[in-house]
Formats: C-alpha cells, structure tokens, sequence
C-alpha cells in the first residue's frame, strides 16, 4: 500500500495533511510538546545525558516522585531482571541492575502514561492504555526474541518494543482538540498508520535515545525490507509486533513467518516461534504487568 505523503499530497490543504505537515516541521526544530509532561521525566532525561552521573545520583533524581521510583523498582524485581530471585530494596540498586537506557524508558513511558489521567476525553484515556498495554507485549516479546537469537541486547530490544508507537501516542494526544474533524476526513486513521513511525523517530532524536533504537522504531513499517544490514533491531522490533496477533491465536503464526522475511534472518522458524510462545508465556505477562503497572 502506497504511504499517504502529507508532504507531497494532491489534496495538501485538507486539515488531516495539515496537521501532520505541522508537526513534523515542528519536530525538525526540536519541538515537541506534550500536555502535563511531568517535569520527573525531564529531569531524569537530563541527569542521563551527564555520562558522568553515578547510579546514586540518578536515584537521587527518580526518588524525588514516589510512583516512578515504585515503578522502577517493580521493573527491577520482575522475573525478567531478576531471575535469581534476589529482590533489591533500593533505588541506587534497581538503577544499577536496570542500567541508564532502560531507566530512561522507564521514566518516559511513565510520565507518557500520565497523559491518560490529564485527557478530558474519555475514549483517548481507554486508547492511549490499549497502546500501553500492547507497547508492554512487543517490548516482552521482543526480549525473548533478542535472548533466543542474541542478536542484539534483550534490554535494548525491551526499550525499542515499548517505545515502538510514541509517534501514535503523540498523534492522537496533540490531534485530540481536532479529533472529530480529523475522523471525518476519512483519512487520518491511515495517515497516523503511515506516519508514527517517523513521528517517533522525531520524538527519540528528541529525547537523545540510542540512533539504533530511533532507526528500528522509524523503520517498524518495512516488513518486506530485504536487507537487515547494521539494523537487527529492526528486524527484532517487526519480528516482535507481527507476533503480537500469535500470542491470542497461535493458528497465525506459520502465515505469518512466512510472509515477514525478519524472521528468515533472524532464523526464526514456525516451530522456533512456537516454542518460545510457549515457553516463555509466563515471563511475558510478568513483565507487561511490571511495564503498565
């Protein structure tokens, strides 16, 4: 199917195109702009990019809001981080086992989260926590993933998963004082299909996140790519949500190996899939509890 090119658009001036075209133009410069951001995200986003911030100053910094540090040590003692079984109490502990990329996931996804509760309207608050929900599988199932072929790291392809459709969720909050209009153009629903992807690169460049995470989020879309060269992830992230469909009805899963080429270079066959459904069933719900707790 052809993207719908809000750039290069017979019919430009329609408010869907318009829009879109707006917001990428303000990407370009370094905007973005989030209703109540909570300022915790900033903050930890800043003591981040310090390559010389200890583990006990970032602790420091999320132990100023009580739900985050909550959430930090939850994703810290999931089975998927702590697989001894050996929970850590503290802060400093949790970012040390965790690691800066994933806290600053964490913290992001957090303090996205919150837009649910400052929304007035009441079907985006059940939209932006089915897109949580579903961010959380592909981040599980994109561990597991990266664990079996250990082409890249787990905990990047963690990150990646669960940051895949920031651009979706950025569409649908800053289009929300339009949403009506948007609808009835009969468009929108495939432009935000076409156009998160690059929405969210914009929002990751933003946000200083690691250039293979921005490139597989901008590039979830080309499952018929035939090149993986320097972009497993890429390969892992589209592997990850084609799966998603399979983990509620496995009757899915050869169709769909076989028409996602990732899952050839990853060496992922339908059996391959099937098993790690299986065994690892168990670990992807605890760790999507963790994430959207």
């Amino acid at each position: 199917m052809a993207i719908l090119d809000p750039l290069a658009a017979d019919d430009a001036t329609s408010l869907p195109y318009d829009f879109v075209r707006n917001l990428l133009e303000e990407l370009r410069k370094g905007e973005v702009q989030l209703p109540s951001f909570p300022d915790i995200a900033l903050r930890v986003q800043k003591v981040l990019e310090d390559e010389r911030s200890s583990a006990a100053q970032i602790a420091k910094v999320v132990g100023a809001d009580a739900a985050l540090a909550a959430q930090i040590l939850r994703i810290a003692n999931s089975s998927v981080f702590n697989p001894t079984g050996n929970p850590v109490t503290t802060l400093q502990a949790a970012v040390g086992r965790l690691g800066n990329e994933m806290v600053r996931c964490a913290a992001t996804s957090f303090a996205l989260r919150q837009l649910k509760f400052a929304t007035t309207a009441g079907d985006l608050r059940g939209v932006l926590q089915e897109m949580w929900r579903k961010g959380a599988l592909v981040a599980a199932l994109g561990y597991v993933i990266a664990r079996e072929t250990r082409v890249v790291r787990p905990d990047e392809a963690l990150v990646t998963g669960l940051l895949h459709n920031v651009g979706r969720l950025y569409l649908l909050v800053r289009a929300q004082p339009k949403a009506a209009l948007l609808a009835s153009s009969g468009k929108w629903d495939q432009i935000v299909v076409d156009w998160h992807p690059r929405i969210g690169r914009g929002i990751l460049e933003h946000w200083r996140f690691h250039p293979d995470i921005i490139a597989a989020v901008a590039d979830q879309n080309a499952w018929d790519r035939l090149s993986a060269t320097r972009e497993p992830l890429t390969d892992v992230l589209i592997a990850a949500t084609s799966l998603v469909p399979c983990v509620y009805d496995r009757e899915l899963l050869d169709d769909t190996v076989k028409t996602v080429a990732a899952f050839g270079r990853l060496c992922l066959t339908t059996e391959a899939c099937r098993h790690l459904l299986i065994s690892t069933a168990a670990e992807i719900k605890a760790l999507g509890e963790a994430l959207t707790a």
